[in-house]
């Protein structure tokens, strides 16, 4: 078959201009923009692709497979409206990885290029952009592929010259033989991963790299350190030292290379090695627990306040949160000249989370629990490091109306953050969503560190919907913020929060505005054992419910695990949103005349000490029985046309779906897992292994249920998916068993496809499919 394209209605909607990056510099006057890039073709997702450690690497460009760059990179400035694109770039060039110098006087990006990354960069006085060296950087691992140490100095990873040939093809020697290692340890069904000492050399080859210091001034370059497979260099915020983290062997085939072995090291500005903090083993034996961890030293940085002190945490249950402990983590701390023994500081009662650093007297620090779903923030004294930490916040994480927001940080010059603080240090900024019964209202407070007063400063307003990004960083007043309304799109401004003031800074026109006057209602209904429901429903523009004729209506879902009903059934959107129109959505069925129900509720509850999978099956049916039965009370569905789909787990909650109810005219399953017996280590929130509890994953297989699957699925999955446990073998298996079963389905493999789906001819021809299919066309 060749690729296919829905109908015209539909296919409108697919390839519309993505919206531009917007980057400020710090001089907060100075925007960058570029232009994002559309879809990509089937012919660039055939660039090579290496699968190792875990990653998918280009072998031609030293880069991650399927990255793409922006293009027409352009500077606004903010007191004239003039932009001025950059100078001197080749013409259809498309780059990456912008960032501006500490000052903003500089902006260095990488070109891409056919044989990989080029570094660039420009004066923003003249934009006159030129390149540095050849196009030669390493960036195998991702991440940062430079860093500003000064106004004019970047430092970046290039490829080992004179390395000899790529080891393109592997030489048999013998069989590829793996030992256990007798330790007991859990690891989710990882893709990608090393499989032979082929595998081992052509990873090695491909990942070593040289650091290199690059004067973008000048044009001076020198090298810096050792060689060696660098997964991570950061420096402190003096710029004087930098912890890097090195790679060693053996690596593993157990897991992927973030979890390899390695060497923690600190090393001066010149790149000399002052002390290797420690050699961690490869990390292939966590525990179970969702929030269990290494026991080793873990999460190595550098305090954000201070010149060059480097902190780190230790699991003090041996990383296993079902062994008793008083604390769950420590951390601990070395500083100039990282001599001498680490130096201990403030006991975490929980699993350590995320730490925001303000000063000698003030941090705050955010501790949790899978368990109970409970999240802790703290503030602590780190000059202080014996002084107890004082709980601030101390929440459910399922509790979104209760939720106080996130502090707000600001980004220093030196590329570190710390907290926003206002009215001269007394104060810190919380900024949330808002989450309410009547839908969500974003909103900014500030909280009085003394006392735990918090005062409400702003908050959106219906009938808009404004949502706060960032504060500017040397302009803390001034926030960047969204704004949408029901029928006009997000566009995006800085805002005074004293004032109110503003400046617009984009305009964007409606996307589609053949959909503007469709209909959203936010429906509500409840289950038959009292659980809260939701879902948006969309519809044609002129239908009248109750009135018009009953459409055929697609339904769509993911469902999510709870512990508690009554925070299940809780509003976290807001009416007055804009409804974006993915093409991986539900969403363009409504062009074709469908009914759109869209993420109709599917709360998966283990109240207690009960687990969400004991019931998981007969929840599916409960949500999917009342949201099909109130669409069929308010006019609006032809019962005889009810269509169900999902991607991933929605995938594997619709074959459940079809397997167990008779709702459905219909599904439409996406890049789904349908044998749990092939993830024994758990999936989405299931902590138990398959040996703990064989029935519960036997029962939620839908392959086990094929017998029982007689309304007509239709299967997609990517041919290169790389998700955890999602194997394309999944939709093979059960499509070959729903066929020699007698049944109706179908099977779509898209090639060169991962997880989600990228080319334009793969999404169009996915949507002809489920045009297809639930229209009953011939092909």
């Amino acid at each position: 078959m060749t690729y296919q394209t829905p109908s015209p209605a539909i296919a409108s909607l697919v390839n519309l201009k993505p919206d531009p990056l917007l980057f400020f510099g710090p001089d907060r006057n100075l925007m960058l923009i570029a232009e994002r890039p559309s879809y990509p073709s089937i012919e660039e997702l055939r660039e090579p692709k290496l699968k190792l450690a875990g990653r998918q690497i280009n072998p031609a460009t030293y880069t991650p497979y399927g990255h793409r760059g922006y293009h027409a990179p352009r500077l606004r400035d903010l007191r004239t409206g003039e932009e001025t694109p950059l100078k001197n770039l080749p013409e259809n060039g498309t780059f990456r990885s912008f960032t501006w110098s500490p000052s903003g006087t500089r902006i260095a990006f990488c070109l891409n290029t056919p044989t990989g990354l080029q570094l660039w960069s420009c004066p923003t006085e003249t934009l006159e952009c030129t390149p540095h060296g050849p196009a030669d950087l390493n960036n195998s691992l991702g991440g940062y592929t430079f860093e500003f140490v000064s106004d004019d100095v970047v430092m970046t990873k290039r490829r080992i010259p004179n390395s000899g040939e790529s080891p393109d093809e592997a030489v048999v020697t013998g069989p590829n033989v793996q030992d256990t290692s007798g330790k007991e340890g859990r690891n989710r069904t990882y893709t990608n991963l090393l499989q032979s000492q082929h595998d081992v050399e052509v990873f090695r080859y491909y990942a070593t790299a040289q650091i290199w210091l690059v004067n973008l001034a000048t044009g001076e370059e020198k090298k810096w350190g050792e060689p060696g497979i660098i997964s991570g260099v950061k420096s402190s915020p003096d710029k004087k030292y930098f912890v890097a983290v090195r790679i060693t062997e053996p690596f593993s085939f157990s897991v992927p290379f973030e979890k390899f072995a390695d060497r923690i090291e600190i090393l001066d500005a010149e790149g000399n090695l002052i002390r290797l903090l420690c050699e961690r083993p490869a990390r292939e034996h966590i525990p179970a627990p969702f929030d269990a961890v290494a026991s080793t030293p873990r999460r190595f940085s550098w305090r954000s306040d201070h010149p060059a002190q480097l902190y780190w945490s230790v699991a003090q249950d041996g990383g296993d949160t079902r062994n008793e402990a008083e604390f769950r983590d420590q951390l601990f701390y070395l500083e100039p000249p990282f001599t001498g023994e680490p130096q201990p500081s403030i006991k975490m009662p929980l699993r350590y989370g995320a730490i925001r650093w303000g000063r000698g007297d003030l941090a705050i620090f955010i501790d949790w629990s899978y368990k109970d779903r409970r999240q802790v923030t703290r503030r602590w004294w780190p000059d202080s490091p014996d002084r107890p930490a004082e709980v601030i916040f101390d929440q459910n994480w399922e509790d979104d109306y209760n939720d106080p927001g996130n502090f707000m940080t600001i980004t220093q010059r030196n590329d570190h953050s710390v907290l926003l603080t206002r009215d001269e240090g007394t104060k810190l900024v919380l900024a949330g969503i808002g989450h309410g019964p009547e839908g969500s209202q974003p909103f900014i407070d500030t909280y009085e560190i003394a006392t735990g007063n918090i005062n409400r400063l702003w908050q959106s307003t219906p009938p808009l919907f404004e949502y706060p990004g960032y504060f500017l960083d040397e302009h803390p007043d001034w926030f960047f913020m969204g704004r949408e309304q029901t029928t006009e799109r997000p566009n995006f401004f800085l805002r005074n929060l004293i004032t109110g003031e503003e400046i617009q800074l984009t305009d964007y026109e409606h996307p589609y505005p053949q959909l503007r006057d469709a209909n959203l209602e936010k429906l509500e209904y409840l289950r038959e054992d009292g659980v809260q429901l939701r879902g948006d429903l969309h519809t044609p523009q002129g239908f009248v419910a109750g009135e018009s004729d009953p459409l055929p209506v697609f339904m769509w879902a993911y469902p999510q695990e709870y512990k508690d009903a009554e925070k299940a059934g809780q509003v976290t959107t807001s009416p007055h949103q804009f409804t974006r129109i993915s093409p991986l959505s539900p969403l363009p069925f409504l062009a074709a005349g469908f009914a759109v129900f869209d993420d109709f509720a599917m709360p998966i509850v283990g109240e207690g000490d009960q687990e969400p999978n004991e019931t998981f099956i007969e929840q599916v049916q409960l949500n999917a029985k009342a949201a099909v039965e109130k669409l069929i009370e308010l006019g609006v569905a032809d019962p005889e046309r009810i269509y169900v789909g999902g991607h991933s787990y929605g995938a594997f909650m619709t074959a459940h779906l079809l397997a167990h109810t008779d709702l459905f005219a219909g599904g439409i399953a996406r890049s789904g897992a349908y044998n749990r017996t092939l993830t024994p280590f758990g999936f989405q929130a299931e902590e138990r292994s398959f040996w703990e509890v064989p029935d519960t994953y036997i029962k939620l297989s839908p392959f086990v249920h094929a017998d029982k699957i007689d309304a007509p699925l239709l299967l997609i999955h990517g041919e290169e998916d790389a998700n955890s446990g999602t194997y394309p073998v999944q939709s093979k298996r059960l499509f070959a068993a729903l066929n020699s079963l007698g049944k109706t389905a179908r099977l779509c493999l898209l090639p060169h496809e991962d997880h989600s789906y990228a080319a334009e001819e793969s999404i169009l021809h996915m949507l002809w499919e489920m045009e297809r299919w639930m229209t009953k066309e011939e092909a």
